[in-house]
């Protein structure tokens, strides 16, 4: 509770040094209008007060991390759906998480999820953890300040979410910045604690004929492990238990396991450009002057550090199939360092008429370098040591682009592992809009196109530990995916229809035996194989609609999808996420959005989650249970005045049924209030 006080109290004083801001801006416009400024001080300057003016312009961009092409973006002051950014579930409860805030989450909508790091142990961390598609860089005409604060719970439950993000520019060129980054979830069942920080710094320099930027992020994450709830009864029916319980009280799988994540990664992409200078004439007077780049030179290097360890002082034999290493407590650590650079040349298009597409070309090169706990060779099991797997691709690839003109835009990336360890690699990503007016308004066509043909993550093939060994031969995993969006902007439309077929694909899944616990009490046990179908495929249909009438806003999210084989790619038939609410301003100033939404999917064998491998699974054959059929009510006030945005929503209002689920063994949280505050500081 102290730990909010001083939260609260430092945004407080920050508020009023913004409000102290916003009277001198006042002041400064008043000024400007030659208004009577009453009682207001002044030092005169041919009798006027002289104060300094601060402009609050801030724009945002993202880059491509290979061709370090910038791409506009939200600065991230939005007031729509805020209330929803801090939930595991996610924003439209499309994730299967394990209900604390940073725990690992996997999305429900299977052309959503994340492609597997090089760490596996940090693809589902993306509440947390921001890939290189995604950091963002600033520009702003005077330093600018954002913090956020989210809270719920009390001392023994719910979670704190802290981050502040500084940003100046030294010039007009020049910026630098840094984001610091804290999670705290005390979750609101038992041993399921998280501890997340990151601090965060970048630079960026932008020129007509040079640009820059660096990025480099550390994280430390302390995540623990309870194997979710022992009897999913005390969820599903809570009478036949001796006792009430709350959910803090009910018992755990696993009460003394947890895993520290320790990263840091650095990104650069810079470019040269070469080009010429056009003059452009606007009246018979007035000319504009401008750079037109002909030809670029990049370079992109990008430098990873992942440590991983799992430590335990649990009994496997409650738990677990199998034991590979001695002693009773577990202490696994599995580090990766990796290397990627990629330099090329790029040929722009639009600096003359016949240019009407963009050429890049490059070649690269990526060093992967795993270690893993091993045995001696030709010693046994007894005797602990480490392996070591080293990786050496040698890459080339290039991209096609036409990203100006009216109606019709494509790119096309492709990347080839010309030689090492991955020799045969492919991956070629395509994309085409087609736009076209109707009724005064633009309806587009996008149809997005990904061929695959890669090996599995080394993890995959060799993995070490306490509790699961294996090094196997995996074939590669191939995919094609085809996807087409049409959207109509007059009415708010979208829909999109998707198929993907998947050959060789690579999943987990818990092939746990009939054990008997330290007891003597029988029951299935937990253990993972990681396995290969030879050919799956999924078709997907999704519709997002959004409809207005007067303050009455309705936003609808229905994705429909079918697996061909739901034994190794068991997926819901239907997800939908709805959204009611009243958007109105209360005295000119305060915006405001009143209303509720739900979060469904349907009836389906969701994915167990291996605390060992951070990864989800198939769940076990003896044991397989359905969940889902449930809905997940919220109502909520999001209100934004000036640079201020704050909310407070009563999550899970309908808890009383006894089927909230997202995994089997890990219940939805209990009902509770949410608070959230986010403000913007200029100077």
């Amino acid at each position: 509770m102290q730990k909010r006080i001083y939260i609260i109290l430092t945004l407080t004083v920050l508020a009023c040094l913004a409000s102290q801001d916003l009277l001198a801006q006042r002041v400064i416009r008043d000024l400007e209008s030659n208004a009577d400024l009453g009682d207001v001080p002044t030092d005169t300057i041919e009798g006027k007060k002289k104060k300094k003016f601060v402009p609050v312009d801030v724009v945002a961009w993202t880059i491509d991390p290979i061709y370090g092409r910038r791409t506009p973006v939200d600065v991230d002051t939005l007031q729509h759906e805020f209330q929803n950014k801090a939930y595991p579930e996610g924003v439209h409860g499309e994730m299967n998480s394990l209900g604390n805030l940073g725990s690992p989450r996997e999305s429900r909508i299977f052309m959503d999820r994340e492609i597997q790091h090089d760490m596996p142990f940090i693809t589902n961390m993306d509440q947390f953890i921001e890939s290189p598609e995604a950091y963002k860089y600033y520009n702003t005409k005077s330093p600018y300040v954002n913090l956020s604060y989210d809270w719920c719970g009390t001392k023994t439950s719910g979670y704190d979410n802290f981050k502040a993000i500084y940003t100046n520019n030294a010039g007009k060129r020049l910026n630098f910045g840094g984001i610091f980054h804290y999670m705290y979830g005390q979750g609101n069942y038992d041993n399921q604690h998280t501890a997340l920080m990151n601090g965060t710094g970048w630079f960026s320099y932008v020129n007509d004929h040079y640009d820059l930027h660096l990025h480099y992020s550390h994280y430390d994450m302390k995540l623990e492990e309870n194997g979710g709830i022992v009897d999913d009864n005390y969820i599903t029916n809570p009478e036949s238990m001796p006792r009430r319980y709350s959910s803090g009280d009910i018992p755990t799988r696993l009460s003394n396991t947890w895993s520290r994540q320790n990263h840091d990664v650095l990104t650069l992409n810079h470019r040269y450009h070469l080009g010429f200078n056009r003059v452009e004439e606007i009246d018979s007077v007035t000319t504009n002057e401008y750079f037109v780049p002909v030809t670029s030179v990049f370079h992109q290097v990008e430098l990873g550090n992942y440590r991983r360890r799992l430590i335990s002082r649990d009994k496997w034999q409650d738990f677990y199939s199998y034991s590979y290493l001695p002693n009773d407590t577990v202490n696994d650590l599995y580090t990766l360092k990796n290397f990627y650079t990629r330099g090329g040349i790029t040929l722009h298009e639009g600096f003359n008429k016949y240019a009407v597409a963009g050429l890049s070309a490059y070649v690269g090169y990526a060093h992967r370098e795993y270690e893993m706990p091993d045995t001696i060779a030709g010693a046994n099991y007894s005797i602990p040591s480490k392996a070591k797997l080293k990786e050496n691709d040698v890459l080339v690839g290039g991209r096609i682009e036409r990203s100006q003109g009216t109606y019709v835009h494509y790119n096309a990336d492709a990347e080839f592992v010309a030689a090492g360890t991955n020799i045969g690699d492919l991956i070629i990503n395509g994309h085409g809009e087609l736009n076209v007016p109707i009724l005064a308004d633009t309806a587009q066509l996008a149809v997005d196109a990904t061929v695959s043909n890669l090996a599995p993550c080394t993890y995959f093939t060799n993995f070490h530990s306490k509790y699961y060994w294996w090094d196997q031969d995996l074939k590669k995993e191939k995919r094609i995916r085809l996807m087409g969006t049409l959207s109509y902007t007059k009415t708010d439309t979208e829909l999109t229809f998707g198929m993907e077929n998947v050959t060789n694909y690579t999943y987990f899944k818990n092939t746990g035996i009939l054990s008997t616990n330290s007891s003597g009490v029988e029951f299935y046990s937990h253990h993972a194989t990681v396995l290969q179908e030879g050919s799956v495929q999924v078709l997907m249909a999704r519709l997002r609609q959004n409809l207005a009438l007067g303050p009455a806003h309705l936003e609808a999210d229905v994705v429909w999808q079918k697996s061909t084989n739901n034994d190794v790619l068991p997926l819901p038939s239907l997800s939908v996420y709805a959204n009611l609410y009243f958007k109105f301003v209360l005295a000119k100033v305060l915006k405001v959005e009143l209303g509720g939404d739900m979060k469904y999917f349907t009836k389906y064998y969701a994915p167990d989650y291996d605390p060992v491998l951070a990864q989800f699974m198939v769940q076990n054959d003896n044991t397989k249970e359905k969940v889902g059929g449930y809905p997940l009510f919220t109502v909520y006030a999001n209100l934004a005045l000036k640079k201020l945005r704050f909310h407070i929503s009563y999550y899970h209002l309908n808890q009383s049924d006894g089927r909230y689920f997202t995994m089997p063994h890990y219940p939805m949280n209990p009902k509770g209030l949410k608070f959230g505050i986010s403000w913007n500081f200029y100077d």
